[in-house]
């Protein structure tokens, strides 16, 4: 991770972040600490994590998501929750 520009919550600047620890941040404005980590989400089809965000939305409106490696493709709402993320 290269650095944190701006707190997620109350977009306080990045001087106003204290980094605690492995991925750990504290925000001095607005007194907030939150987690900070990469999620490695996987095909459902071919448990490939080399997924790739489409140029064309899904039918409803979602974003679409789509495996390099098996071309499956899914929109945001399916691949979350294939991958079993909240």
């Amino acid at each position: 991770m290269s650095e944190i520009n701006f707190c997620p919550f109350c977009d306080a600047p990045q001087h106003k972040m204290l980094y605690c620890n492995k991925d750990i941040f504290f925000c001095k404005e607005c007194s907030k600490f939150y987690k900070l980590k990469e999620l490695e989400l996987k095909c459902p089809k071919c448990d490939s994590t080399e997924i790739a965000k489409s140029e064309f939305p899904s039918a409803n409106g979602d974003a679409v998501f789509q495996c390099k490696k098996c071309k499956k493709a899914l929109s945001s709402t399916e691949f979350l929750k294939s991958n079993k993320v909240k």
